[in-house]
């Protein structure tokens, strides 16, 4: 057998030498890795199907299409939650977590090396007649079980991202609902200085034919005329709302101009509020909640971590050496190991362990915080409520009574105009104080369903519009 066979024979049994020995060496290091579930869907919009980033990264979002026509708060958040440009960052954050999880896991490459001595040197040593030439695969062994939490801390990681995610979901939602409900409350308001000019309008003809009668002074008539002026004056400002109001809606699906012609719903159903105590039951659902309960599991996964890097790794080493004189050839092999005399990660370790506290306290101030905003929010809640009830069902009728009556007496000469103005005013101002503190109800709840990530129509004995 000539140099060269023998050579790549030898190098054949060395190499799969080596296979064995890594192959053996890694199998102690070996461990079950435990996938962690991301985190369920809140019950708030869980019908809803949200932007999902593809598994190949793209270079721009998909074009959502905008809702037209008369929309509905379904339409609006059905659309917010596909075209919203913060939800789908928070979505390619996921998948950027999933391929980091993916590169925790994999182990360290062997590394090839090649090493030629004694050649084109002097002498015996010129040219390559008295070379060696050594041939070696060299594998870093990690130990401890550094690679299983490496990755289970990259796992905790990505399903972090996903309670970003699942955060920004709510919010999403939420954010949406308030839009829609002012759009609404707008157009409400609208609807009412409509009602108002008519009947500021009516007012004026009415006042100018008795002040051509010689029933009242001509004062009267400027008077009337002074009230429509404001109340047209009115009419534009609230068509000025109203398109401000339209826009910001229409960003929250990220469109830059409202497509919509109007919203469609109920803003003067407002059933009572359920039981505070049935409200803070359901807290748990909230993900600034809920999260921490990963956030610990991280957070003890990084000790955990920290704590494995005081094992040093181990490197190992097996190849062939070929002896050019003599024609011969040798097995080389080699072991190191880091020897922990002065850097056992005692540092790293003792900040894991604060971290790791750290996290009780946390997880302690974010039930608190959450808990105490909707208590403070069901407070706002009931006293809105209790408005509500007190505007509907008492003061505008008695207000519109009064207001019937001052008419149809002036128009006998029984009052003065200036009382069918005082009248006229009240009953606007209830219709306007009733619309804003509905508005304020239903804001008020938007934000309790945030805090609890759970519609309040499920705590409730009737159905909330």
């Amino acid at each position: 057998m000539d140099g060269i066979s023998k050579t790549q024979l030898l190098l054949r049994e060395y190499a799969l030498v080596l296979v064995f020995l890594v192959f053996v060496a890694l199998s102690l290091c070996r461990s079950a890795l435990a996938e962690e579930a991301a985190p369920p869907t809140r019950p708030l919009g869980r019908d809803l199907t949200p932007y999902t980033a593809p598994t190949e990264p793209g270079s721009s979002l998909p074009k959502v299409p905008e809702p037209t026509g008369e929309i509905g708060l379904r339409d609006a958040l059905a659309a917010a939650l596909q075209g919203n440009p913060e939800l789908a960052s928070l979505s390619w954050e996921i998948r950027s977590r999933e391929a980091q999880t993916l590169q925790a896991n994999i182990r360290p490459n062997p590394e090839l090396s090649v090493e030629v001595e004694n050649f084109a040197g002097s002498g015996e040593q010129h040219g390559f007649d008295a070379s060696e030439i050594t041939i070696s695969l060299a594998q870093l062994v990690e130990l401890g079980g550094k690679r299983v939490k490496r990755t289970r801390v990259a796992e905790l990681e990505m399903v972090l991202a996903s309670w970003d995610y699942e955060t920004k979901r709510v919010a999403v939602l939420t954010d949406t609902a308030k839009a829609f409900l002012l759009v609404l409350a707008l157009q409400e308001r609208a609807n009412l200085v409509r009602e108002l000019e008519a009947i500021s309008s009516e007012s004026v003809r009415s006042v100018a034919s008795t002040v051509k009668a010689g029933a009242v002074s001509p004062i009267e008539e400027d008077r009337a005329r002074v009230t429509l002026e404001r109340v047209q004056l009115e009419a534009v400002r609230a068509s000025k709302e109203l398109e401000a109001a339209r826009a910001l809606l229409s960003a929250t699906w990220g469109a830059d101009t409202a497509s919509f012609s109007r919203v469609q719903g109920d803003l003067h159903r407002s059933p009572e509020p359920p039981e505070l105590e049935r409200i803070l039951a359901v807290s748990v659902e909230s993900p600034e909640i809920a999260r921490w309960n990963t956030e610990v599991a991280e957070r003890e996964a990084r000790l955990s971590l920290e704590r494995a890097h005081r094992i040093p790794d181990i490197a190992v080493s097996i190849g062939g050496r070929y002896y050019a004189q003599g024609d011969d050839l040798g097995l080389v092999a080699s072991f190191s190991v880091p020897l922990p005399l002065f850097d056992r990660n005692r540092g790293n370790i003792l900040a894991a362990r604060y971290q790791s506290s750290r996290a009780g306290a946390e997880r302690r101030s974010a039930e608190v915080t959450v808990r105490s905003q909707i208590t403070s929010a069901y407070r706002a809640l009931e006293a809105a409520f209790i408005e509500v009830v007190a505007l509907r069902d008492q003061i505008i009728p008695r207000a519109a009574r009064v207001f019937d009556e001052t008419r149809r007496g002036y128009a006998t000469g029984l009052f003065r105009y200036v009382e069918v103005l005082d009248a006229q005013r009240t009953l606007f101002e209830a219709k306007r104080e009733l619309l804003d503190v509905l508005t304020a109800y239903h804001i008020v709840a938007t934000d309790i369903e945030r805090l609890i990530a759970t519609p309040l129509d499920q705590l409730q004995n009737t159905q909330r519009p």
